[in-house]
């Protein structure tokens, strides 16, 4: 006996606990045909949970699968094999698919209270030559309190001879994913783990019966993603699945938000590389789907033969690697990651106060590849200045182009001119355009710069923008509701227009209230609407129509903190569309222009413009129904005022704070 221990904490009644869900195995093995896993259920807080939900609130539904990772004969990880299957039904038959365990039976492990379990699997398991390789138990979890459900999912990895794991799976990380995703979820919501999906699409058991489309994670993934880019959408058929609960699902007008070509995106495991080193027919194919790898006299009806012609996997490598005839990582590599890409870049160092009709005055330095550049002695292929405002909520924009302007040494007349400084890359341009003598506050400019090389390549920095003041002592920027690195964490390398446009900031100086998206008018008098172009209009817009990778309620993946509180600022201003005719119509008014035209001279349309209120504009972006833009209508008054922040302010009955918060 020795001296007695610390007292420990004090007690406490099982039945008590709180919300969320945390599922933590603890081992894992077979033997003989059986397999087992040892796990601990808990809440948020550490504290045990029944699994059954009759002691603690919630039961904890479990799902588990169990699959062994194949290898080379080197060790190298290649795919997994599930263990775990099903028989699914379908239109004119059933087919055996991978999928998680059923009949297995649940123990409770003693002492009793401590959310200790062991699973024992239905499936009966053939180790068979395999002990000495990686299996895998992958599980997927759910518990609900208080009508809201919790989900963990976790991965736990053994060898059935007892050894250490020496071999395991790393190409794709949920982490990689979540930077587009936020939330990677499928088949419910319940599946939000990588390492979880691998172990059922494998190629094995994993074709649709329906669409006959692989379910293999290699080929869909990069199908899923290429989606409207596929050649086979190009050529007319349509890529889908009949998924989860038979749910029909299309991909075939998702767009990459980013370069498709870029594999490093999503391939960010510590075997993220093996996309250089491992090219193989049937992962290519997920975005090269209409290539035919195999001999030629088997190739269906629209395939192109690969350019090599029949090749075996093994053979890839040797001319898809670094220094090949087609090395995969020159084909394969975002532009901004290329070595031998332009570095441009450019900063606005000062734009002194401007008086209302004063003229604005920028200070600012270009560099091409780190060196400084002479723009009037080396000509840029664009330098351009926006300039916009008032800063409380831009109202208009003008735009000067000053890749040809003078040396201000050489201007008498007052006009646009650059102005070298004492610096190296150094200018001021002295702008055409003056400031209205009604305009205050403060006013934001901002500049694209481009380099264009002797092959036709144009390079672009990042537009600087930066505020001056008209009326204010300071210069009050324009509020930042996005934030560049927001928009990125998705498109990587924004840029619109050419790749001359590439920061929010700059973006919102055009894309103000008052701006319309242009159309064709037809020349037979039919009216045609020329939506709004706002900033916000237009991105909830795009984003509401499109496969929106994250939840559509994640307002703060894209918006800062502040950026999407109701009510909006005070200055914010209505989004304007237009309505427009031909005005110019032969014959009274019908029949086609004198001259056979079809769309109508900008001299002869006439516009009549329609506003919306500037909180339903952008909430209306997603919630494009008639019944929400009727609520909103109703909640506006004839003078434009809006009552949403009664009932969808933070805090309120309906506040966004919480409608907008995405479930755990």
């Amino acid at each position: 006996t020795g001296p007695a221990g610390d007292a420990g904490l004090n007690g406490r009644d099982f039945r008590f606990s709180g919300p969320g869900l945390v599922v933590t195995v603890l081992d894992a093995g077979v033997s003989g045909t059986q397999a087992s896993v040892e796990l601990r259920l808990a809440d948020s807080q550490g504290r045990p949970l029944d699994q059954a939900g009759v002691i603690t609130e919630g039961a904890v539904a479990v799902s588990f699968v169990l699959a062994v990772l194949e290898e080379r004969v080197d060790n190298t990880p290649l795919q997994y094999t599930a263990l775990t299957r099903r028989t699914v039904t379908f239109d004119g038959g059933s087919a055996v698919q991978n999928g998680s365990d059923t009949g297995g039976t649940w123990t409770e492990l003693m002492p009793l209270g401590t959310g200790l379990y062991r699973y024992t699997f239905g499936t009966p398991i053939t180790v068979g030559g395999n002990t000495n390789k990686t299996h895998t138990v992958g599980l997927y979890a759910t518990r609900t309190v208080q009508s809201v459900r919790y989900v963990d999912n976790e991965l736990f990895h053994f060898r059935p001879d007892g050894l250490a794991v020496v071999s395991q799976r790393d190409i794709v990380t949920t982490q990689g994913c979540n930077t587009c995703h936020l939330k990677l979820e499928a088949h419910g919501g319940a599946r939000r783990e990588v390492g979880l999906c691998v172990l059922c699409h494998t190629d094995t058991n994993s074709v649709d019966p329906d669409t006959g489309n692989s379910f293999d994670f290699p080929t869909m993934i990069h199908a899923i993603h290429r989606g409207a880019g596929l050649p086979s959408v190009d050529a007319g058929t349509p890529y889908r699945f009949i998924g989860f609960n038979n749910t029909a699902f299309d991909y075939s007008r998702a767009e990459f938000p980013t370069n498709i070509n870029d594999c490093q995106v999503c391939h960010t495991g510590s075997q993220g590389g093996r996309w250089l080193t491992n090219p193989t027919a049937k992962n290519c194919s997920g975005c090269h789907d209409r290539t035919w790898f195999q001999d030629a006299g088997s190739m269906p009806p629209g395939y192109v033969m690969h350019f090599a012609g029949a090749r075996a996997d093994s053979q890839c490598i040797i001319c898809h690697q670094a220094g090949s005839v087609v090395p995969v990582d020159q084909r394969h590599r975002l532009p901004a990651r290329d070595p031998a890409r332009v570095d441009v870049t450019a900063s606005i160092l000062s734009v002194p106060r401007v008086l209302p009709g004063g003229v604005p005055q920028v200070t600012f330095s270009v560099a091409v590849n780190g060196q400084p550049r002479d723009v009037l002695g080396q000509r840029l292929s664009r330098l351009r200045f926006v300039t916009g405002g008032p800063n409380t909520e831009i109202a208009r924009f003008w735009s000067e182009t000053a890749e040809t302007a003078p040396d201000c040494a050489a201007v008498t007349d007052g006009g646009a001119c650059l102005e070298r400084t004492a610096d190296a890359g150094v200018f001021i341009y002295r702008a055409r355009t003056a400031l209205l003598p009604t305009d205050q506050g403060s006013f934001t400019v901002g500049l694209e710069v481009c380099h264009t090389t002797d092959a036709g390549v144009r390079w672009c920095a990042t537009n600087p923008v930066r505020p001056f003041a008209v009326t204010d002592s300071q210069p009050v920027a324009r509020r930042t509701p996005v934030t560049l690195a927001q928009c990125n964490s998705c498109h990587r390398t924004l840029a619109e227009h050419g790749g001359t446009r590439n920061n929010t900031e700059h973006c919102a100086i055009c894309h103000n209230a008052n701006l319309t998206l242009g159309v064709s008018v037809p020349a037979d008098g039919g009216a045609v609407t020329a939506g709004a172009a706002n900033f916000k209009d237009l991105i909830h817009g795009v984003h509401g129509q499109a496969h929106y990778p994250a939840p559509k309620n994640a307002c703060a993946k894209c918006h800062t903190a502040t950026g999407w509180n109701v009510p909006l600022p005070a200055a914010a201003l209505p989004s304007k569309s237009e309505v427009r005719r031909c005005t110019a119509l032969p014959d009274g008014g019908s029949g086609a222009p004198a001259d056979g035209g079809v769309v109508c001279e900008a001299a002869a349309v006439s516009s009549s413009a329609v506003y919306e209120a500037p909180t339903s504009a952008a909430c209306t972006g997603c919630h494009g129904t008639v019944a929400a833009q009727a609520h909103a209508a109703l909640n506006t008054t004839s003078q434009g005022a809006e009552a949403c922040a009664v009932c969808h302010g933070n805090g309120r009955s309906v506040g966004v704070d919480a409608v907008h918060a995405v479930a755990p």
